[in-house]
């Protein structure tokens, strides 16, 4: 599918002027830029799961199966701290899903 996008003179200069590769066709720097942004938000998702490993010795399947925020009933920090492991987990999956299909 092709599709025509218009883009402004200074965003097509800014693309120009990127080292990313020797052609000036503009569909290869995209896709090295999104591959970029994609890996960067997996290593940011990457890092709070091992932060979060660490502070409480287990992986998120475990800390679920173990019923840990009920344990510690429901406390701010904890139920804080699940949400931010269950959206870096998922977003592990989704940014390796999204780097697959742009290989």
């Amino acid at each position: 599918m092709n599709v025509n996008l218009a883009i402004s003179k200074s965003t097509a200069e800014h693309l120009a002027n990127l080292e990313l590769d020797d052609t000036s066709d503009v569909d290869p720097k995209l896709i090295r830029l999104l591959k970029a942004e994609y890996r960067r938000r997996l290593a940011r998702y990457r890092l709070t799961d091992r932060q979060l490993q660490k502070k409480y010795g287990m992986t998120l399947a475990e800390f679920e199966q173990q019923q840990v925020t009920q344990r510690l009933n429901y406390s701010w920090d904890v139920e804080s701290d699940s949400i931010a492991w269950e959206t870096a987990v998922d977003g592990i999956r989704t940014m390796h899903r999204k780097l697959n299909k742009l290989i």
